[in-house]
């Protein structure tokens, strides 16, 4: 085991752990190959995104994350409250420096990870790694930097542009390689 503080890997709509680029740079891993820094797992159930669901949604959530807790040996955190209150309080209570994430580029997701960034300070940083789209927002634009407005050549565009590849899987072998989760008591 190792004495390193874990990094946390806030999950929100990128539940994947094989190739996860949140979660593989969380772990110090690169090229496939999952690091040996510990990482604690964890969801925020906040109220701004939770009370305006419906049944069918909510289920949905709750079932994956339980799917996703059992492939960590029952190691996701889930956490009640306001993102900008809860993760820099964990983050504290752990000793992470680092939080990683998923950029968000929604207008809710935007403000409240410059909350959750401003309500780390200088104790932790948020780092934005990856993102839930095939290509982040912004990055295929006309000549003249504009975003499209009709498809097609957008479409057109991001085909000559290309994407990354997913992150690929983590090495089979067992070891150091795995990541190592760490719980809150």
């Amino acid at each position: 085991m190792t004495d390193l503080a874990p990094r946390l890997w806030w999950i929100r709509r990128d539940l994947r752990l094989h190739d996860n680029p949140a979660l593989l740079a969380a772990s110090g891993g690169e090229d496939g190959h999952t690091g040996s820094h510990p990482v604690l797992a964890v969801f925020v159930l906040d109220d701004t995104l939770w009370d305006p669901a419906g049944t069918p949604r909510r289920d949905y959530l709750m079932t994956s994350l339980a799917r996703l807790d059992a492939a960590t040996s029952g190691h996701v955190l889930l956490v009640h409250g306001t993102p900008e209150h809860a993760i820099p309080a964990l983050a504290r209570s752990v000793g992470a420096d680092e939080v990683h994430v998923a950029a968000d580029y929604g207008p809710y997701g935007a403000r409240r990870d410059e909350a959750v960034a401003q309500a780390l300070g200088d104790d932790a940083a948020l780092v934005r790694t990856g993102s839930p789209y095939a290509v982040a927002p912004g990055r295929v634009t006309k000549d003249d930097g504009e975003p499209y407005k009709v498809y097609t050549p957008f479409s057109r565009s991001w085909e000559k542009h290309g994407w990354r590849a997913p992150a690929p899987a983590p090495s089979a072998s067992a070891g150091s390689t795995r990541p190592r989760w760490t719980s809150v008591a």
